[in-house]
């Protein structure tokens, strides 16, 4: 079926019948997102296998939604790790330690108020990606001799290796990024909150556990993104394979001999993300191309031929084709329909156009760009 309806709500003050949420459409959040499609430059791979053989970890810059992310799920995935990988996004306010576990002060000072005995503080601890990465890794008995076990929800069955995604390092503030490096190396921790007179701190690592140095073969394999909005400190970048990911060159890019190192096009993610080929017809006026052919254009315009507050990314593209795709859109409908025109221009508005002013300017920008007799 096609259909270009998809008026659901109208803003116009009048109620439908009391069951009209149940036929929302659904939608599967893994659609876009299911690491089985995603597809890495020659480049990436290179990157990664490199971080592998050296215990480095790597760190990915690149603008938001090129799939940086995407790649800690890619790689486990691939390589069949027992769980999806471990993840943490930091703020402006992180931590080291944040790292490794929270533990909840005020929470434990208040119930110290309310209760007359002293409470255990490992009711209040909390472990975070990489901090579960090394106990995975160090494994249930050793766990339990730690008197971590209560604080995991699960123990894992055995000693296990673990991906972490530490993500968007560059809000952090600007001394972290080597603090949490100077971690990384270590893969210890130690806990002072639940330090306990008499006895010895609470430290978990990884170093000298195994006398077969099991230890290596376990450490966690750590991927590092940031968006550039802070440059990162030259240190912290001496310690860490790089690799820059760029937006996938278009095919016509490629027929011209540019991006060797891509190996990849923009319009092979699109159709292994959504499930579908372009039409290889040649070039036809903008305003007659099929809706595949004529959305992977206006994005090329947009980031190539216009200058625009905020680019529109992949992820945002993907985002579009799979609305235009919902309503019915197959290479067989052009933009010479004028319904599927409204709801490509309509849609292109709020898909990817991200800023203000580069929204007020997208009729104008649109028009124009169907104004013309052909583009790539």
């Amino acid at each position: 079926m096609t259909t270009t309806d998809g008026d659901y709500y109208t803003g116009k003050g009048k109620q439908k019948e009391s069951s009209a949420w149940q036929n929302l459409p659904s939608f599967d959040p893994d659609e876009l997102t299911h690491p089985k499609d995603y597809l890495a430059p020659a480049g990436l791979a290179a990157a990664v296998n490199v971080a592998l053989e050296l215990g480095l970890p790597l760190l990915l810059t690149g603008e938001p939604g090129c799939g940086k992310s995407q790649l800690a799920y890619s790689l486990a995935w691939e390589l069949g790790f027992p769980t999806q990988p471990l993840s943490f996004t930091v703020k402006s306010d992180t931590q080291s330690k944040d790292l490794f576990y929270h533990f909840d002060t005020l929470g434990r000072f208040r119930a110290a108020r309310i209760e007359d005995e002293e409470t255990d503080a490992r009711r209040y601890l909390r472990f975070e990606a990489l901090g579960l990465a090394i106990l995975h890794a160090l494994g249930p008995d050793r766990i339990q001799a730690l008197g971590l076990g209560s604080c995991l929800e699960t123990l894992p069955p055995q000693p296990q290796r673990s991906v972490v995604l530490i993500d968007e390092i560059d809000k952090a503030p600007r001394e972290i990024p080597n603090d949490i490096l100077n971690e990384i190396d270590r893969m210890s921790f130690d806990i002072p909150e639940i330090f306990q007179a008499g006895k010895a701190r609470t430290v978990v690592s990884l170093s000298n556990h195994d006398n077969h140095g099991k230890q290596n073969l376990l450490r966690p394999i750590v991927i590092i993104t940031s968006n550039r909005e802070r440059e990162l400190p030259e240190a912290f970048l001496r310690r860490c394979v790089y690799y820059h990911l760029d937006i996938p060159p278009f095919r016509r890019q490629l027929t011209n001999g540019s991006n060797p190192d891509q190996g990849i096009t923009l319009e092979q993610i699109v159709e292994k993300r959504l499930g579908f080929e372009f039409d290889s017809r040649p070039d036809q006026p903008n305003n007659q191309k099929n809706l595949w052919n004529a959305a992977i254009s206006l994005f090329d315009y947009l980031r190539n031929e216009i200058v625009l507050q905020k680019n529109p990314s992949t992820a945002e593209l993907l985002n579009w084709i799979q609305l235009l795709k919902k309503r019915g859109g197959s290479p067989q409908l052009t933009l010479s329909e004028a319904s599927w025109r409204n709801l490509f221009v309509s849609s292109a508005k709020v898909t990817l156009f991200k800023h203000k002013e580069d929204q007020n300017r997208a009729q104008q920008l649109i028009e124009k760009w169907l104004e013309l007799p052909v583009t790539a």
